[in-house]
């Protein structure tokens, strides 16, 4: 897999956009397996794009694994719960109600959690030959102003994680909630398909330095080759 890069003129033309590719793959991955794994992003941007993927048709939701692949330490009903994000944006307005979602367990404590959370990715989704990661179909992802995507932030030991799928990490101080349960690199680049939805001029020098060769030294351009939403500002 290669870069592929997609720009629009502004931040619905992306979301839309994105929906209708991850409608695609989700279809493509069904007709191809009978199921369908997809791992959610947390954050604003993928708000819109998750309220369109909530009304495209022809969508068998009910083979659908709903996966996160990053979450906040925080309650369900917790403003920062990028559970709650997806129920609220996406999830609640699903048609049917027999999709398959998995939460992180945050009631327990982020070591246990992590562990818990790959415990059920293994259970449930095929292993890559290769590196023995869980594979999810369809991993969105996002970018943060300093680079980072999931919880993979710059200069974190989890950076350097080789054989767990799923670790519990800390934020930097600014962020408002510390304890953190994020996929792995290697976990992300056993994913199918690594699709990236960023908007605004802030995003531009970083979706640059994940598509320069060599690459910037940023995490989010750790994760492997993907497929980029943007819209007009955000392109290099």
């Amino acid at each position: 897999m290669a870069h592929v890069v997609h720009s629009f003129a502004d931040a619905a033309g992306a979301a839309h956009a994105c929906a209708d590719r991850v409608a695609h793959l989700l279809k493509e991955q069904i007709a191809l397996r009978d199921v369908a794994h997809i791992g959610l992003a947390g954050g604003n941007t993928p708000r819109a794009m998750y309220a369109v993927l909530a009304t495209l048709p022809g969508i068998d939701w009910s083979r659908i694994h709903f996966w996160w692949g990053d979450e906040r330490c925080v309650p369900e009903s917790d403003k920062n719960s990028n559970e709650r994000m997806a129920r609220e944006t996406l999830l609640s307005r699903l048609p049917v109600s027999t999709w398959t979602a998995h939460p992180v367990p945050t009631k327990l404590p982020p070591p246990a959690c992590a562990a818990a959370y790959e415990a059920e990715l293994r259970k449930h989704c095929e292993l890559h030959p290769a590196s023995g990661m869980p594979i999810i179909d369809v991993l969105l992802l996002g970018i943060g102003d300093d680079g980072h995507t999931l919880s993979l932030f710059p200069g974190s030991p989890t950076l350097l994680e080789k054989s767990k799928a799923v670790a519990s990490t800390t934020a930097p101080p600014t962020s408002p909630v510390k304890d953190r349960i994020t996929l792995t690199i290697p976990a992300a680049r056993a994913a199918r398909y690594r699709i990236f939805l960023a908007v605004g001029a802030d995003k531009k020098p970083l979706v640059r330095g994940c598509l320069a060769q060599p690459a910037a030294d940023q995490p989010s351009a750790m994760v492997g080759d993907a497929e980029w939403f943007l819209d007009s500002a955000a392109a290099p």
